[in-house]
């Protein structure tokens, strides 16, 4: 073959290989946000950032609070909800494929119960419990025992969350609670009776009046608390394994690179694959701990998979 030919044939199957990677049909995305500022911007923006321009058509559909571009969401292959409020009035207004982003597990299946027919998925904010206790143990190496307070919401997950424990070598000492004046008091006992206290998201165990209280206490116990966002390490939790908007934007980008030809197919619901760790280092001091740095906590807790 000439050297000719040989240039030829080798742009063509380049030009080739690009035209496979290209979905069948660029699909139309509506984005709409539970507030036109805040972490559904940044979300947004994120996403924005991240997704190839040639892959799919990315328009921002309005905002709850700033009023919603109803043709866009009407035209749309699939609809990103960013927040439950934005997920409600996408899900009240249309049968377009929803995947929302940016709500707790249990805000998914109240929407879902809901609207049960509507199709809807989420990447939701709740971490997987096995990527919880793993923060816990690489936080903490030499702890034996975590205490967790279950409410109303979370009780059903204490034998999920033995078996995690037990996966990382700590034994699970838990307390139930049902009302809020409960937390203090169920929260005492267990600090007296671990190493760390690991916080759940529940609207009763773990509700902001109660919060500040139980941070207290695990200082005058001397025992630290492990979180599951960075306002409650800046409140003064020790650490915190959570998902940004960043996070997230970067699994939906992943999702979207596997849809195309006109269609959609939602992913099952589930937490985001993608996490970073947050540390309080005047809390580690103050207890005496010493604390690897966030990037090498995020490499010994590994992809901590999990539902």
């Amino acid at each position: 073959m000439t050297t000719g030919l040989l240039r030829f044939a080798l742009l063509l199957c380049t030009a080739l290989s690009g035209l496979v990677s290209l979905p069948a049909r660029a699909l139309d995305v509506a984005v709409v946000l539970a507030q036109s500022e805040g972490t559904p911007r940044a979300f947004a923006d994120a996403l924005r950032s991240v997704l190839p321009e040639s892959q799919h058509r990315l328009t921002l559909a309005g905002a709850v609070d700033a009023g919603l571009n109803e043709a866009a969401i009407a035209r749309a292959d699939v609809v990103l909800a960013a927040g439950v409020a934005a997920a409600e009035a996408v899900a009240s207004r249309t049968r377009r494929p929803m995947l929302a982003v940016l709500l707790s597990r249990q805000q998914f299946a109240n929407l879902r119960a809901r609207y049960p027919t509507a199709p809807m998925s989420a990447i939701v904010l709740d971490q997987p419990l096995r990527r919880q206790l793993k923060l816990v143990r690489a936080v903490l190496p030499n702890a034996t025992r975590v205490g967790v307070l279950l409410g109303p919401e979370s009780g059903a997950l204490e034998t999920e969350l033995t078996d995690a424990a037990a996966g990382e070598g700590l034994q699970l000492r838990s307390q139930q609670v049902l009302q809020s004046g409960d937390v203090l008091a169920a929260a005492e006992r267990l600090l007296d009776a671990s190493d760390a206290l690991l916080a759940i998201p529940d609207p009763v165990a773990t509700n902001p009046a109660s919060a500040r209280a139980v941070l207290l206490s695990s200082y005058r116990f001397r025992r630290p608390m492990l979180a599951y966002s960075q306002a409650y390490v800046e409140a003064g939790a020790l650490a915190a394994v959570f998902s940004s908007p960043s996070d997230v934007a970067l699994d939906v980008a992943d999702w979207l690179a596997t849809q195309g030809g006109g269609s959609v197919s939602l992913p099952a619901a589930r937490s985001p694959s993608r996490f970073g760790v947050a540390v309080n280092r005047q809390v580690a001091r103050s207890l005496g701990l010493t604390v690897a740095e966030d990037l090498a906590l995020v490499r010994a807790m590994g992809s901590g998979g999990g539902r």
